[in-house]
């Protein structure tokens, strides 16, 4: 059977992908020439479909080591793993954890730490939408717009993941004494801040030890309303902590109530037996957040801005709330919430609920529950070590299977950015800073970029991510591998000293003898696909081929003939799934 990068390769359209296009110019597409360059359905690899007639009947057959390895290494950091640790894997596959452990503490685990718990939070949005768009003026005046309004944003995703890389016990994302801000977060909501990036700081007197409680923007992209009297609040908070989304409750709706009626409403919630059974339970807890006030907005404001003052709702505004309990537990602060949250056996559950579903790539009410017990078990027993719970989930053979309902995982457009950056040195990027924006990452941005459209969320409009490869999926992965091609080839080539290259180190593009491109070939395939071929093998020869088909229309465009084969490669399935 042919494998995917040769079905790949030999569509005729690719021989003319690239048509000479300068270094990240965006004029011309393969798609002009009309002919189709879409990779093919995803599949199983060379090594996983060898034995296809053996293992056809069985849903739970094993990656073999190296794709054991891919997996693991693009599911925690987004990256290919090292030539030194595909061939230590190679050599003794028990190898695997300890290279695990290494992943863990990678600094790259943090940016899917994020990933995952934004998920649950649904704070990462459009910079241009509402309640976003904090204007660079007062105190973040000489801030880029962009990176200003993404770190505001990210802020209570930096404090999880914070807490994750440095071992500190999870239930610190709702107790911490402390929050993390750089100089935007820090100017938007007042907080002390000293030199440069994200730090540690205080958060204000009256939020402390509530963790991700106490961040404002939280609370700003989850607004609410006099009438609504933070009980959307409130299920943010149950639906990403403690997986319990009181939406998600069957009730039937008393048409007899008039909801124009603010005093109508507030009457049938506690007297009207069709509202009660939720509100019961949901009105007290909006309680804990009735000193949050409604989000701002950044054309009228003035930064800083005090988004949280004691007594807002009830006080100010003299609404009507009920005395604040935790599921029937009373409690005065937020910190009293955090609290009771962290000890409360859902929280456990629920983060171990939504790793799984993370990984694995699928909804959370598919997460068997025998394996949310074992991860809950791991969590509570490790102190809550959030990721010896996660090593636990990617060296499961649940997880490392080839075939059935957990087979090949598509890789999120961060994970796929990243890859992509790793192994050509080339991020998509566009800068706007004649407009005030800045630089803005393509694969990580939905208003003008290609996050949606890759599969990602923008925590308003879309809010679940996709995991298919549809035709969206497939054109952002064809124009990324365009461009990355066009990047590297003119960036490598340019470089005297092949040690510094990224992609490019066993030639110069004025090398076309057979002898000289072979290695190249099986050095590309070892580092984008981990497989270790023969200079004869069939996609080395598949690919050997497109390229002299390549030279051969454009004999003296020898770069083109490298975009071209490049393109081809990086976009083979095998990037966008592993």
């Amino acid at each position: 059977m042919a494998s995917p990068v040769t079905r790949t390769l030999l569509l005729p359209c690719l021989a003319l992908a690239c048509a000479g296009d300068p270094a990240g110019e965006t004029t011309a597409d393969a798609g002009d020439t009309g002919a189709d360059t879409t990779s093919p359905t995803p599949t199983t690899s060379a090594a996983d479909t060898a034995d296809t007639a053996d293992t056809a009947d069985t849903a739970d057959t094993l990656l073999d080591p190296v794709d054991q390895l891919m997996r693991i290494s693009m599911a925690l950091r987004g990256v290919r793993p090292s030539e030194s640790q595909l061939a230590a894997v190679e050599a003794d596959p028990d190898a695997l954890p300890d290279i695990v452990d290494a992943y863990l503490a990678d600094d790259r685990l943090g940016a899917t730490v994020r990933d995952l718990h934004n998920d649950a939070l649904l704070v990462l949005t459009d910079f241009a939408v509402p309640p976003a768009g904090f204007l660079m003026k007062d105190t973040l005046t000489g801030l880029e717009l962009y990176a200003a309004n993404r770190s505001i944003m990210e802020a209570p995703l930096r404090l999880i993941e914070h807490v994750v890389m440095t071992g500190k016990p999870y239930r610190e994302i709702v107790t911490a004494d402390y929050t993390l801000a750089d100089e935007a977060v820090a100017g938007a909501w007042g907080l002390s801040h000293t030199g440069e990036g994200w730090q540690v700081v205080d958060p204000p007197s009256d939020l402390r030890r509530a963790g991700i409680l106490a961040d404002s923007w939280f609370f700003s992209i989850h607004g609410t309303t006099v009438s609504n009297a933070a009980r959307g609040r409130a299920n943010a908070v149950t639906r990403a902590l403690l997986c319990h989304d009181f939406l998600d409750r069957d009730i039937e709706i008393d048409a007899s109530v008039n909801l124009a009626d603010p005093n109508e409403v507030a009457e049938a919630v506690q007297q009207n037996p069709t509202c009660v059974a939720c509100h019961q339970q949901l009105d007290p807890l909006a309680t804990f957040f009735e000193g949050y006030k409604f989000e701002p907005i950044p054309l009228l404001s003035q930064y800083p801005i005090d988004q949280f003052a004691k007594g807002f709702f009830t006080q100010l505004l003299q609404v009507d709330m009920r005395a604040p309990h935790y599921f029937g537990t009373p409690g005065t602060t937020l910190a009293d919430l955090g609290n009771m949250i962290s000890v409360d056996p859902r929280f456990t559950m629920c983060a171990a609920k939504r790793a799984y579903a993370y990984f694995h790539q699928v909804d959370l009410a598919d997460v068997p529950f025998e394996r949310a017990a074992d991860l809950q078990a791991e969590l509570i027993a490790t102190d809550m070590d959030w990721r010896a719970m996660v090593r636990q989930i990617v060296l499961h053979d649940d997880f490392l299977v080839a075939t059935g309902p957990h087979g090949r995982k598509k890789a999120r457009p961060g994970a796929l950015a990243s890859a992509i950056q790793e192994l050509t040195g080339f991020r998509w990027r566009t800068d706007l800073s004649l407009y005030g924006s800045g630089k803005i990452d393509l694969l990580d941005d939905s208003l003008i970029g290609y996050h949606v459209l890759a599969g990602g969320i923008d925590s308003v409009f879309v809010q679940h991510p996709s995991h298919t490869y549809n035709a969206t999926a497939s054109l952002t992965l064809r124009a990324l591998a365009r461009q990355a091609a066009n990047v590297v080839v003119e960036a490598d080539f340019d470089e005297p000293d092949p040690t510094k290259r990224h992609v490019f180190k066993l030639l110069d593009d004025n090398d076309t003898a057979e002898a000289k491109v072979r290695p190249q070939l099986v050095a590309l395939h070892r580092r984008f696909y981990g497989r270790l071929l023969a200079e004869d093998d069939p996609e080395i020869e598949a690919t050997y081929q497109l390229f002299k088909t390549a030279i051969a229309q454009s004999p003296t465009q020898l770069r083109r003939a490298w975009k071209t084969t490049l393109m081809a490669l990086l976009q083979d399935v095998r990037i966008a799934f592993y």
